[in-house]
Order: structure tokens, then C-alpha cells, then sequence
């Protein structure tokens, strides 16, 4: 996700209904019966007439910028505090988002959730899995462990491991590919005590409690937690 400074009331987003299901960090899927919020880049020039087609003409922009965003999503900047009131969110849910925040911001959007979901609320994360990455540096072994190694760099997804051209470095403000730490069970479930969630749980693909959880998840290649309020 990319930021944007876009200023968004409460009026603005609440949903005066019973059940409010935010979907932090949507991406391009926005399924109904959901609040999906991203703050891409991508989503900013795609709103703004003919800006995309402009770019790309002039070479700064790629083809995989140019994908349709859904109208339905609603455009904030997570490291802001959430317009929602307190206790007024019944579920949240967030893929691949939070390690495109700063660890800190991370912490903060976290302490939002538990601040915005009512008592018995839920949470559900799904991140990539650094220690998953880990295992497998070490477990490669001799001729193996070199590859292994430039390999795990790449999947941390950190920066480029080639000086980007200029051009390069225009693309990528655009995008948000890079990972600012790196998620591991434990430290997610850290995370999650110190926002004020008492009792994060382990879970796997597409399995829990999360309401609409099937209409949300798609990365099976993630470490799932759910947390409730």
C-alpha cells in the first residue's frame, strides 16, 4: 500500500447498519457486504481522468498499473486513525498489508482495530511468514546454501538487489512492494497482546471464525491469527 494524505471524515466512511466488516488494505478485491479501504498509489491516478494513460504513455508507468479499480473502495491512509467511532466495528480483517507499514505504524493501526471493534469483535491477519523463509535458508546445505541464501533475500522482499534505474525509481512510487519487517507467529501474536488483544490464535487458510471469512481470503501462502476483542 502507498500513502496518501487524503482527508476522509467520519461521515465520510460510517455505515450507520449493525454490522460493520472493515477490510483493511483490500488491494483490487472489494467483495460485497464489506467496508474495503486501501490507500495505494494506484487507486489515487486510477480516480484521477486520463492521468493513468498519460503516464504510461510517457513510460513511467507499467501495464500492471494500468488494472481497473473497483469503485466501491474507499481510499484512507491506515496509518491515520480509523473514522470509525469506538466499539462500532463487528469484524476486521487484513491480508498482506501491515508489513508494508513501518513497525511502529503497524502497532498503531493494530491498536486501532481493538479501539474501533465492539466487545467480542474480531480480528483476522494474514501476513507473509518470515519463519517459514528462515527454515528453509537452513536447512540448505552445501551447494545449495548459496542459492538459499540470495533466494531468502529476494522473498523478504526488502528492495531491489540491483541498483534501480531512474526510471526504476519513478515506478516505484506508484507501488508498494517492499516489506518494512518481517512477520513471524510469535512477533504477530506480540503484536496483537500489546493492542490490547488478550488471546491471538493461530489459524489455517480459510479456516476460523472470522464472519464472510471466504469472501476475504485468497493467499494461501500466508501465517493466519485471529484475535478477538
Amino acid at each position: 500500500m502507498g500513502r496518501t494524505n487524503l482527508s476522509v471524515t467520519h461521515e465520510t466512511f460510517f455505515e450507520k447498519q449493525a454490522d460493520i466488516r472493515l477490510n483493511l488494505g483490500c488491494g483490487l478485491r472489494a467483495p460485497a457486504g464489506w467496508v474495503n479501504i486501501d490507500r495505494s498509489p494506484s487507486l489515487t491516478l486510477a480516480r484521477v481522468p486520463g492521468a493513468r494513460s498519460l503516464l504510461r504513455r510517457a513510460g513511467v508507468l507499467s501495464k500492471e498499473h494500468m488494472v481497473p479499480w473497483p469503485r466501491s473502495i474507499k481510499q484512507f491512509d491506515v496509518t491515520k486513525p480509523l473514522p470509525y467511532p469506538n466499539s462500532s466495528v463487528s469484524a476486521i480483517y487484513s491480508s498482506h498489508t501491515l508489513e508494508h507499514l513501518y513497525y511502529d505504524q503497524a502497532l498503531l493501526l493494530l491498536r486501532e482495530c481493538h479501539r474501533t471493534l465492539r466487545p467480542g469483535g474480531m480480528i483476522r491477519l494474514a501476513l507473509p511468514d518470515a519463519q517459514v523463509l528462515a527454515r528453509r535458508l537452513l536447512s540448505a546445505a552445501g551447494d545449495e546454501a548459496a542459492a538459499a541464501g540470495l533466494e531468502f533475500t529476494k522473498n523478504l522482499l526488502m528492495g531491489p538487489l540491483s541498483r534501480p534505474t531512474r526510471r526504476e525509481r519513478v515506478v516505484t512510487r506508484f507501488s508498494s512492494s517492499s516489506h518494512r519487517w518481517q512477520p513471524t507467529p510469535a512477533l504477530v501474536h506480540e503484536m496483537l497482546r500489546q493492542a490490547g488483544f488478550p488471546n491471538p490464535q493461530p489459524r489455517e487458510y480459510l479456516v476460523g471464525a472470522l464472519p464472510g471469512l471466504a469472501e476475504v481470503e485468497h493467499r494461501p501462502d500466508s501465517l493466519f491469527v485471529e484475535a478477538i476483542r
